[in-house]
C-alpha cells in the first residue's frame, strides 16, 4: 500500500498521520517531510504510525534522522500509535526507547 500522509497543525504541535508502508520506495518522501516540518520551524512533531502496516530499514532510517534533526534544531519528534510488526521492528531494535510516546 502506498505511503499517505496527513499532516494537522495546532498551537502546540504537529501531527503526522502516516498511513500505508514506509519502505525503500516511500520512505524519501517521510524524510522530506518531516525534515521541512523542522526546517520550517515546527517545534513538536507527533507521527502517529496507527495506520502503517509495514516499515523496513529505510523507513527506520529515516525516522532515526528526523529525530537526530529535531534534536540538533532544538525540537521533538515522537511516534505514536505503532502497533503489530511495526511496533515489533521499533521494539526489536531498540528504537521504541527514543521514539515512542503515547499522547
Amino acid at each position: 500500500m502506498r505511503l499517505a500522509l496527513d499532516t494537522r497543525k495546532d498551537e502546540d504541535r504537529t501531527l503526522v498521520t502516516a498511513r500505508g508502508s514506509i519502505d525503500l520506495h516511500s520512505s524519501a518522501s517521510l524524510q522530506s517531510h518531516l525534515i521541512g516540518l523542522l526546517d520550517e520551524g515546527d517545534r513538536q512533531i507527533v507521527v502517529d504510525l496507527a495506520a502503517v502496516d509495514f516499515c523496513d530499514s529505510s523507513g527506520l532510517n529515516v525516522l532515526v534522522r528526523a529525530y537526530k534533526h529535531a534534536r540538533v534544531t532544538n525540537a521533538a519528534l515522537v511516534v505514536t500509535g505503532a502497533q503489530g510488526r511495526v511496533q515489533n521492528v521499533l521494539r526489536t531494535t531498540g528504537l521504541d526507547k527514543y521514539l515512542i510516546r503515547e499522547l
